[in-house]
């Protein structure tokens, strides 16, 4: 069962091994957290090219068990399942937290859809999971929450 938990990224040493679409929306998001973010890829989607952000350090080459060495956070988002079964559990034997974007059940983490503003004057995050079952319901619900209760005042 997960654990609705928020971490402070500011000292985190975060690896995402892919870099397609979905490996590029989890490095936006980080973005937006802090972090020390470094991605492994074959290849990348022309999203990362575009990023201009020095606290993204990218390579391109394949993924090597020794990328996990001072890891905190890993992010599985390749399009090869075994790959990413591998690195997951590489990570579980190390004790890193792992989220493997294409089988929840096999992370020991999963994000929520968020959304934060600011709220008569005090900062609000809200987030939403239906763990990892339904990205588009939470999404949705993300959205609607913020209509309903994030609307200026």
């Amino acid at each position: 069962m997960f654990f609705p938990v928020m971490i402070d990224l500011s000292d985190i040493d975060v690896l995402v091994v892919g870099g397609g679409k979905i490996a590029y929306r989890k490095v936006k998001k980080l973005l937006n957290f802090g972090g020390r973010i470094r991605v492994v890829a074959l290849d990348f989607c022309q999203e990362f090219y575009a990023e201009n952000e020095a606290s993204i350090r990218m390579f391109k080459r394949a993924f090597e068990d020794t990328d996990l060495d001072g890891v905190d956070l890993v992010y599985t988002a390749t399009d090869n399942s075994d790959l990413n079964a591998h690195i997951s559990d590489l990570c579980r034997s190390r004790k890193i937290l792992v989220n493997r974007v294409d089988d929840h059940t096999d992370s020991s983490f999963i994000n929520m859809a968020s959304t934060s503003k600011v709220y008569d004057g005090q900062d609000v995050l809200l987030a939403v999971s239906c763990f990892g079952q339904n990205p588009s319901l939470t999404k949705y619900i993300c959205k609607k929450l913020e209509e309903d209760f994030l609307e200026d005042r």
